[in-house]
């Protein structure tokens, strides 16, 4: 039997699935049930209203981008190497985890979500990152600071989910000469 914090991450993942498909204002708290396998008395249990239930897959979206983040940055200990495998992971994480097609199926609910999450994203960024940050050379200088950088770097990251791009490789090639970390023989191809 799930525990009950297994329960409400099966719930939202459901819900999450059912956003993708058709979008905040057509999510049923039935058909969320339906989609995750347990029975309506089950979700209402745990999210009684679609209000609370929306509310709840922003604060899970932005658990899992911290869960990933933290996990990446426990698997690369050397500074450089954490700050590229997090800027792969900002570039991917949306399009993975939300779908590319989310903000076609309501784009206000998207676009509030990004905002909802830009916040906590930044704290996560910066306080999972901390040192590796000091590799843009605006937060080097101390022009910006660990904060700025990773908003910066996030709404690099943003920008791939609104306006896709089919090579998701070009725009971390570019964000990683932004960021100063690209070799100057790299750099020059990215041109």
């Amino acid at each position: 039997m799930p525990t009950e914090r297994t329960t409400a991450e099966t719930i939202l993942a459901a819900a999450q699935r059912s956003i993708r498909r058709r979008g905040p204002q057509k999510l049923s708290l039935s058909a969320v049930a339906e989609e995750a396998g347990v029975s309506r008395p089950t979700v209402y249990r745990w999210f009684p209203t679609k209000t609370l239930l929306l509310a709840a897959i922003t604060a899970y979206e932005v658990e899992q981008f911290d869960a990933g983040l933290q996990a990446l940055a426990d698997r690369h200990r050397d500074p450089s190497a954490r700050f590229d495998a997090a800027l792969r992971y900002m570039v991917t994480y949306l399009d993975e985890t939300i779908g590319a097609d989310a903000i076609s199926a309501d784009p206000t609910f998207a676009l509030q979500s990004l905002a909802d999450s830009l916040g906590p994203h930044i704290a996560s960024v910066a306080g999972v990152l901390g040192d590796a940050l000091d590799q843009i050379p605006a937060v080097g200088s101390g022009a910006l600071t660990r904060e700025q950088g990773a908003e910066m770097l996030l709404r690099l990251a943003y920008s791939h989910y609104l306006v896709p791009n089919r090579d998701p490789d070009r725009l971390l090639a570019t964000m990683r000469v932004f960021a100063g970390v690209e070799p100057r023989s790299r750099r020059r191809a990215a041109r």
